[in-house]
């Protein structure tokens, strides 16, 4: 419904308001409701035009529901005011379908008491008289679990300050008390109140070592955990467990003010008697882990009670005094070892500034002599049999205060892992107590955005990001897919994906996390690298804002774009430079790997609870192998997530939106825009679109058929059957359960929002007063199911008719088809028959024939003489009657041009004549009304009397009008005048041409004409304005047009007198100029040049109706073809709405058409409509659509054009017959044809109707062919879309017909002149960097032309100085308009993308201004992409056919022996480099042989010329390793190349010798490079490659070679173990470490194989049996491959690798190839790998 005056709605804010919406009241409605004028509170008024501005209909004033689905109108101001309406009256749970909304109200209130509780007790969520709660959350989860007898999960979600954490204690709480009431004989054992409290007790324990105070937070989560409420089949708690995520560890040794550290600290200190005796009395104050920070307690919190409520949670868990007392020194031992302090001495070593606090800290954690471990680390190297040397590096000042801080971590994590331990231990319950369903409660850590930014925030909203991605699934997708899949409507919504973003984050090889690990892998790597690397990998996504918007450096940081804002992540070296404090560098807080030095002296500590911690983890690392000294925390965190989502899906998921409603954490008070931004990022006003469109409470049948069929009775069950579909309709339908609140799936019963509690009310309700009503409903039912059923049975019969009449017709037809057949071969026989007698004949007849044949050849000379004369005379003949008839048909183009002169003469004096009598008409009416008006009662002037009597007499009788009726007419036309069809050359149609009355058809029904016929409006408008100009005589501004007969407005000059004055709008009819009627544009424009200054017009407004409906899909920028609406509206303008996401409207001038082309895309028609700036390319399904748009479009584009009539008549034209039994035939049919001067063909269904709007069809003449048959004369008319066969009795008409056609040219394509109109204007949002603030957005005016965006300042648009925009850009430069995504996509921001790659952000002022921008750059101003068929491109690729050891033989010189060994081990890679060839579908393929020192030292080789190789042959030797010989000729040198295995050699002397020589060309082939082999399987992984390695080779052995001459040991090197360079004294001091052989470095590289050489790839299993590596999933380069053969093994590692403790192995069948380490993400996916590979 439009809306109507003093109707109350929201506007949007004014920019720096609080508020950001208005209430306002609507004072006027204009155009239908197209524009409106509001009024605001204050006063002032404003116009919006309704379809470019959000307006919102605003719900009664008061009003307020606990449902956000149950308000009146559902938006954004809607659901916010609804919102502020209940949290200031302390409802602050308001519901979203089945999603609960708390805001935090930052005081206690009185709803959470057992009174409360009961009520909410068996009762569904939404149910009436029951309040949104969080404890009707938990009972569902808890019904779900009991009945279901499946897991449920209860996931809160929010920033931090939100209150999660107390909505996770109100929910224990319930869930405890609700198991309680179910088991009440247990209650009076003990046990059950013994276990929920203790569940209930983790609470305060689990807060104290895991809560701190934040800047927006008092009691702020630092870690996330899932709690597993475990329940009995009767509903009694059988036990608990919580899982724990991501503790942030470096709160425990660097804090910022006004921030606390945990806690526990300041408990113990406030409340331990024990923390006086260890701390010697120290203040809180001194101790660093506290002071870094002005804040040491909490407003209204006493942390000395809130020690003892800790230690009353361990006493309730059992836990030993003893331990309790051993904790408490080790939190003291935390506070001294966090006061060490170093210094540097002069050799840059680190030393103790006191000895006091080291003393202290050594005695309270039971270790001795700390200060070694302080001050240095001891490394080792070799190991494995060989032999290991051990060395020391000492720390300066920042290593050793960075390894302090590392311990302190590592310490009191191991403390808060051991109170984790100790809670599952006691709340675990009996052993299968985890195997029972349970209830899941998901605390997890709200979003984060501080100052300075680093690891911890990114993995927090790295998990926010996935727990986000899971609630779109879930209320967005699966609601979407279930709905489909059930068969009920869904209206499809828009909203943010955030996939992308977390792709960024984890996915591999080059999301954030992952390249986190990889640099942490990578020798001399650093956060900046990490940082730079990431900056460059991802500059080009969408979800990765460069940093120079925050001035910043690609080395210092990253930006994010979250889903809840942009977040800046800093280096440790960035926020230690601003804020004077050490920090962590990230891949260091990205490994958690404690030194095995420090797990040796922890573990041996004489406080038994320290020892107990860390004895575990030093035994097994002094059983592993070896140490790694890299464990990532970031992968496992990642991994740790996916399995908490993995489990996520598997439970019935409820969800909790926790919202802060202010910054300054005080009660009452309601920050409007901040809780917008947090239900725009929440998705809870799309939930609530979602939830008010869609059915969000599901039933399975069986469940209700189930339940509720036993107490129906079995009367009620006859009546129903055995169909639970009909019986849940039933109980719908006898519980007033509207049809629109309701729909039936395939297997469920789908309720709206609030409308299932009717199910619950059914079963306790009397049976004698639901049994009546339910027979008296189901009985309607099954009437109308009855009429139903006789409908369908009708319809059954008919259609069985149908088909028996077309089975008779076709049995009949076969009939017939049989008959002649039969006949046919009768006759073949009787031929045959006659054949053979008449040859017998001719037999008897060839004696006598061969007398006469010389009589019959002088015959046969005599006719061919004869023939020849005659064909010359008949020549002769036919060239004189041709030109006969040329001289008939100028003769007739003649006399048809005199004729029409004649006419033309006639016409015009007809038409004059007729004119100067309108205009005496006109004026003698003109004079009637006046003396009318005059003579009535009420008319006021009586004075002018004498005039009145004037008038009266000198009244003229009007002359007799003759009826006419309205011709067409375009701008230009001869005959504007006439009321008659000019034609050239043709006479009016002869009486057997023209059809007669009876027989005329009315095409309004034609099926190409329904869409087409614009809807008469009997209601229409009538009045006059008077336009003021500014000249007489000048211009109105306005371009008309005659459409449908009448003088229409088509455009209005912006800025003109017209557009200035306001009133007129495109589709408005111009009746009369100053008084005097007007038919024609002629008319108009003479009395409009004749007019004075102010000019009055008679105005005849229709409302606009649709001429032309259809859905098409319409040619984007970006190249896809997207489903729009189309409608061609009576004002020539097309209106078209996108039917997908992203949603918006518009319209076309179709005016400003100047071309149309039909062209093809894969076997469908297109329509391209060309303009001057653009052009526009549709499709529909129909090519019957297509053919009407371009019909209606040439009409409109004939209005521009100077075109003149130059024939008309009526002609026979042939068309599409009946569909009969014998098929589809063709008929011909009189339709009035006009021939236009641009060679436009177009006809109509008669005279009366052949005006512009009207056409049935048209053709531009492009070839046209007469000819004639003795009752008929036809002319085939052909253009490049179509071909007409039109024909006339007679002749004459069809040879002037014909000269008209031919003489008739079509248009040229003339350039129309451009009007650069403005298509949108209003404020936008620009970023802006400001020094101080980093990136703000500022307000700026928009100017959109059709070829150039112009913006300006806020102070140009003032001034009024809108000569120089600021941004100036040309649509020509313009790619693609998107929607924004991050945090802009909730501020409703676009992305305008540029031909040069640079993007324009920028922000509209409200949803409808930013689709309405969207739309008008989308559609009109970025010109769409041309996809032009190039060919096929290839890239050039690299393919390694083989890798491996090699012996080289060194090169001779002259009179030098070999250099150092004569035999040197070197790694070999041949490969083969595709590349485009010169010719067409030609490749060059060219091989290269490189040698190196080791498979990681891969750039810089030495590569052997195979291109100039001559020749390669093979041969024996006899050193070892070396006996099987591979010698390359080469003009320069001849390579000899050894290796040990002659299976080896040969491989590769046949390779070789097929890559040497010139590059190698090939064909293209159409199949595949590497034949038919097809992916079985693939997967990103980390993959090391194990070489295979013969065995060593020593110097003694390659000594014997008589081709050897050794002169200096092959192991000589020297190397310097120290970071730092000598000093000169330092240089004649002996070393105090040994020099160790080569064969230590050998080893230690061996040692980082384990880690170093593991790279990202994409592996592919090929149905080939190989097994290859990608560098991306385009798989267009190659880095590997494995030839597996049959006999391949596949089988997780002997001794895993610490962090790839999910790597396997892949031996292939040849015992001297490689293998390969492959490490997947997942334990399972490694099982389907190996599972797969043993196929």
């Amino acid at each position: 419904m439009p809306p109507k005056n003093g109707e109350p709605v929201w506007i949007r804010g004014v920019k720096g308001d609080a508020e950001p919406f208005q209430p306002a009241t609507i004072v006027n409605v204009q155009q239908g409701g197209a524009r409106l004028t509001v009024a605001r509170q204050d006063g002032t008024q404003q116009a919006f035009d309704a379809n470019n501005a959000d307006v919102f209909p605003a719900n009664p004033s008061g009003s307020s529901a606990p449902d956000h689905c149950a308000l009146l109108h559902l938006n954004e101001p809607s659901v916010l005011e609804n919102s502020k309406t209940r949290y200031l009256q302390d409802g602050i749970y308001t519901y979203t379908g089945k999603i609960l909304i708390a805001i935090n109200p930052f005081q206690g209130l009185p709803i959470y008491s057992e009174a409360e509780m009961t009520k909410y007790v068996d009762k569904d969520v939404g149910a009436k008289g029951r309040d949104p709660h969080v404890y009707a959350i938990g009972e569902a989860s808890y019904k779900f679990v009991k009945r279901q007898k499946q897991p449920s999960a209860i996931v809160m979600s929010g920033e931090s300050g939100a209150g999660k954490t107390e909505t996770t204690k109100h929910l224990m709480r319930y869930l405890a008390w609700r198991s309680e009431t179910i088991s009440p004989s247990k209650k009076s054992e003990g046990k059950l109140t013994t276990l929920a409290d203790a569940i209930l007790s983790t609470n305060p324990l689990l807060e104290a070592f895991g809560n701190a105070k934040t800047v927006r937070n008092n009691n702020s989560s630092r870690f996330g955990k899932m709690m597993r409420l475990h329940f009995e089949p009767t509903g009694g708690v059988a036990g608990a467990f919580i899982k724990t995520y991501l503790l942030e560890k470096s709160r425990t040794v660097a804090i910022t003010d006004p921030e606390r550290n945990y806690h526990i600290y300041y408990q113990v200190l406030k409340g331990a008697p024990a923390a006086g005796a260890c701390l010697e009395g120290t203040p809180a104050t001194q101790f660093r882990m506290i002071n870094q920070s002005k804040c040491v307690d909490l407003v209204g919190v006493d942390d000395k009670v809130a020690f003892e409520q800790t230690c009353e949670a361990m006493k309730v868990l059992c836990i030993p005094e003893e331990d309790k007392t051993q904790l408490v020194t080790l939190l003291c031992a935390l506070l001294r070892l966090g006061n060490v302090e170093f210094e540097d001495d002069d050799n840059d070593k680190a030393t103790f500034k006191n000895n006091a606090d080291i003393e202290a800290a050594e005695k309270l954690l039971g270790c001795g002599n700390l200060s070694v471990n302080l001050t240095s680390k001891r490394m080792s190297r070799g190991g494995g049999g060989k032999r290991n040397s051990v060395y020391t590096i000492d720390y300066n000042k920042s290593q050793a205060d960075m390894g302090r801080d590392a311990v302190v971590k590592a310490i009191y994590t191991s403390i808060f892992d051991w109170v984790v331990d100790k809670v599952n231990a006691f709340v675990s319950g009996n052993e299968k107590a985890q195997a029972l369903p349970y209830v899941g409660l998901l605390d997890i850590f709200g979003f984060e955005n501080f100052k300075f930014n680093s690891f911890e925030q990114l993995c927090i909203n790295f998990a926010n990001e996935k727990l986000q991605q899971f609630f779109l699934l879930q209320v967005f997708k699966t609601e979407e897919e279930l709905h489909v899949q059930e068969g009920v409507a869904w209206k499809e919504v828009e909203y943010q994906d955030n996939a992308p973003c977390i792709e960024l984050l984890e996915k591999p090889p080059n999301g954030i996390l992952r390249q986190l690990d990889s640099e942490c892998k990578t020798p001399n790597a650093s956060e900046a690298t990490f940082c730079a690397q990431i900056n460059k990998v991802h500059a080009k996504g969408g979800f990765l804002a460069p940093t120079r918007l925050q001035r910043m450096r690609d080395e210092e940081g990253f930006i994010v774009r979250h889903y809840a804002g942009d977040v800046v992540y800093h280096t440790a070296s960035y926020i230690t430079k601003a804020t004077k404090h050490l920090e962590v560098d990230w891949l260091n807080k990205n490994n958690d790997t404690l030194q095995e030095d420090w797990l040796s002296q922890l573990s041996n500590s004489s406080i038994a609870l320290l020892a107990g911690l860390f004895k575990p983890a030093y035994e097994a690392a002094s059983k592993a192998k070896k140490t790694s000294s890299f464990s990532s925390v970031g992968k496992r965190f990642v991994n740790d997530l996916n399995s908490l989502l993995g489990e996520l899906k598997t439970c019935q998921a409820y969800f909790i939106r926790c919202i802060k409603p202010n910054m300054a954490q005080k009660a009452r008070t309601f920050e409007a825009k901040m809780v917008l931004d947090q239900l725009r990022c929440s998705g809870v006003v799309e939930a609530v679109r979602v939830m008010q469109e869609a059915y969000p409470t599901r039933i399975p049948y069986e469940a209700i058929h189930g339940r509720y069929a036993p107490l129906m009775g079995e009367e009620i069950m006859n009546e129903t059957g055995d169909n639970p579909a009909a019986f849940c309709e039933a109980i719908a339908i006898a519980c007033e359960v509207s049809n629109r609140d309701y729909a039936l799936g395939l297997t469920k019963l789908f309720l709206k929002a609030g409308c299932g509690g009717f199910l619950e009310e059914l079963s306790s309700m009397d049976p004698t007063v639901v049994v009546p009503l339910l027979v008296e409903k189901i009985a309607q039912s099954k009437r109308k199911k009855g009429a139903a059923d006789l409908i369908a049975n009708k319809a059954i019969g008919w259609w069985r008719r149908k088909k028996y009449k077309e089975q008779r017709d076709a049995a009949a037809l076969t009939q017939q088809a049989v008959r002649t057949m039969k006949a046919r071969r009768e006759y073949a026989k009787w031929s045959r028959e006659r054949q053979a007698r008449l040859k017998k004949e001719a037999e008897e007849r060839a004696r006598k024939e061969a007398e006469e044949r010389a009589r019959r050849e002088a015959e046969e000379q005599i006719r061919k003489q004869q023939q020849a004369e005659l064909a010359k005379l008949k020549a002769e003949e036919a060239k004189k009657k041709q030109k006969e008839q040329e001289a008939q048909m100028a003769a007739a183009i003649e006399k048809a041009k005199k004729e029409a002169e004649e006419r033309v003469a006639r016409e015009m004096a007809e038409a004059v004549r007729k004119v100067e009598e309108a205009a005496a008409e006109n004026a003698q009416r003109n004079i009637e009304k006046q003396m009318l008006d005059m003579s009535r009662p009420d008319f006021e002037d009586t004075t002018n009397e004498d005039l009145r009597t004037a008038m009266a007499a000198s009244v003229v009788p009007p002359p007799t009008r003759v009826s006419t009726r309205r011709r067409s007419s375009s701008t230009g036309m001869h005959d504007a005048a006439t009321e008659q069809l000019k034609a050239l050359a043709v006479p009016e149609s002869t009486p057997e041409d023209e059809p007669p009355p009876a027989k005329v058809e009315d095409h309004t029904d034609l099926p190409s004409m329904a869409k087409a016929k614009s809807t008469h409006v009997v209601k229409e408008e009538t009045f006059e304005v008077v336009i003021e100009r500014d000249l007489p005589g000048g211009t109105l501004g306005v371009a008309v047009d005659l459409w449908d007969g009448e003088v229409t407005v088509g455009a209005i000059t912006t800025g003109g007198p017209a557009d200035r004055e306001g009133t007129l709008v495109q589709g408005d009819i111009i009746r009369a100029v100053e008084g005097v009627i007007c038919a024609t544009i002629e008319e108009v424009t003479q009395m409009v040049i004749r007019g004075s200054k102010s000019l009055r017009l008679s105005i005849c407004r229709r409302p606009v109706t649709t001429v032309l409906e259809s859905e098409i899909k319409m040619k984007m920028p970006t190249g896809e073809w997207e489903p729009f609406a189309f409608r061609l509206l009576s004002n020539r303008n097309i209106e078209f709405e996108k039917l997908c996401p992203p949603v918006y409207s518009g319209e076309i001038h179709a005016r400003l058409a100047q071309s149309l082309n039909l062209l093809e895309d894969r076997g469908e028609r297109v329509l391209e409509i060309v303009t001057a700036h653009k052009s526009f390319q549709i499709k529909c399904n129909l090519h019957a659509e297509v053919n009407m748009w371009q019909l209606r479009l040439q009409e409109v584009i004939m209005l521009q054009e100077k075109v003149a009539n130059v024939a008309h008549g009526w002609l026979l034209k042939e068309e599409s017959g009946a569909d009969t039994n014998i098929g589809i035939g063709t008929q011909f049919k009189h339709f009035w044809f006009v021939l236009f001067s641009n060679g436009i063909l177009m006809y109509f269904s008669g005279p009366d109707r052949a005006v512009l709007g009207q056409a049935l069809g048209f053709v531009p003449v492009e070839h046209c062919t007469e000819s004639s048959q003795p009752n008929m004369h036809t002319i085939l008319i052909r253009c490049s879309f179509a071909s007409w066969l039109l024909a006339t009795k007679n002749k004459e008409s069809m040879l002037q017909w014909a000269a008209s056609l031919k003489c008739a040219q079509p248009s040229q394509q003339t350039t129309k002149q451009v009007v650069d109109s403005v298509l949108a204007q209003g404020w936008l949002d620009l970023p802006k960097d400001d020094e101080y603030e980093g990136e703000k957005w500022v307000r700026h005016w928009f100017i959109l032309k059709t070829s150039v965006l112009n913006m300006f300042t806020e102070e140009q648009k003032t001034s009024g100085k809108l000569d120089e925009p600021i941004v100036a850009l040309s649509a020509a430069d313009m790619t693609s308009a998107t929607r924004a995504q991050g945090v802009d996509f909730y501020k409703w921001g676009i992305i305008l993308e540029t031909t040069d790659g640079t993007p324009l952000r920028m922000r509209a002022v409200g949803q409808q201004e930013m689709r309405q921008l969207l739309s008008t750059l989308n559609v009109n101003c970025i010109p769409t992409k041309v996809v032009e068929e190039a060919e096929p491109a290839f890239e050039k690729s690299t393919v390694v056919l083989k890798s491996g050891w090699l012996f080289k033989k060194s090169e001779k010189r002259a009179g030098i022996a070999h250099a150092g060994k004569a035999w040197q081990r070197r790694w070999f890679v041949l490969e083969v480099i595709s590349s485009p060839g010169p010719e067409e579908g030609t490749l060059v393929k060219t091989a290269n042989l490189t040698y190196h020192h080791s498979p990681k030292e891969t750039k810089d080789g030495v590569q052997i010329p195979l291109q100039e190789a001559m020749g390669v042959k093979g041969g024996l030797g006899k050193t070892r390793g070396t006996e099987h010989r591979v010698t390359l000729n080469t003009p320069k040198r001849e390579w000899e190349l050894g290796h040990g295995e002659e299976a080896t050699s040969k491989e590769w002397a046949d390779l070789l010798q097929q890559w040497i020589g010139l590059p190698k060309m090939e064909r293209v082939q159409v199949e595949e490079q590497d034949g038919d082999a097809k992916v079985v399987k693939a997967q990103w992984m980390e993959v090391r490659v194990d070489v295979y390695k013969p065995d060593e080779i020593s110097d003694e052995e390659l000594s014997r070679s008589n081709t050897i001459q050794k002169s200096i040991s092959s192991f000589s090197r020297t190397f310097t173990l120290s970071g730092r360079k000598k000093k000169k004294e330092d240089e004649d001091k002996p070393s105090t470490v040994e020099p160790e052989p080569s064969m230590a470095d050998d080893n230690e590289d061996d040692d980082e194989d384990d880690e170093a050489a593991f790279t990202w790839v994409y592996v592919t299993l090929m149905s080939d049996h190989t097994l290859r590596q990608y560098e991306n999933e385009s798989m267009t380069t190659e880095r590997g491959r494995l030839h597996l053969g049959y006999l391949v093994q596949a089988a997780p590692l002997d001794e895993p690798i610490d962090t790839y403790e999910h790597a396997f192995r892949v031996r292939p069948e040849s015992s001297t190839a490689d293998s390969w380490v492959c490490c997947p993400d997942s334990s399972q996916d490694s099982l389907d790998w190996i599972s797969v590979l043993k196929a």
